[in-house]
């Protein structure tokens, strides 16, 4: 499996080039959930989830907001925007952090 940091970033990814951010945060989550251990097999636990989504947490932070970038085409032509512009977005993960199984 790769580092809580890596696949924080494949998800943030994964946001960025969505059309819908918050439908493929549902898709995050159901990943999340799926993930297993590449030596035991097992799933991984609660902490595991909960440091990734605490990094991809982290990345949103400091990205202007994901759902107006589709809205203006371009990542460079919002760069003047605020990281709160996801608060939708980070409010999702922190429901998420909670409910990690």
């Amino acid at each position: 499996m790769a580092t809580s940091k890596e696949r924080a970033l494949e998800y943030f990814n994964r946001l960025l080039k969505a059309n819908n951010p918050k439908l493929e945060l549902q898709k995050i989550y159901t990943d999340l959930n799926n993930l297993i251990y590449t030596a035991s097999k097992k799933p991984i636990d609660r902490s595991t989830k909960v440091e990734i989504l605490e990094e991809l947490e982290h990345l949103i932070r400091q990205t202007p907001s994901l759902e107006e970038r589709h809205n203006y085409g371009t990542y460079d032509s919002i760069r003047g925007t605020t990281a709160s512009d996801n608060s939708d977005i980070l409010d999702v993960i922190s429901a998420m952090k909670k409910r990690a199984e």
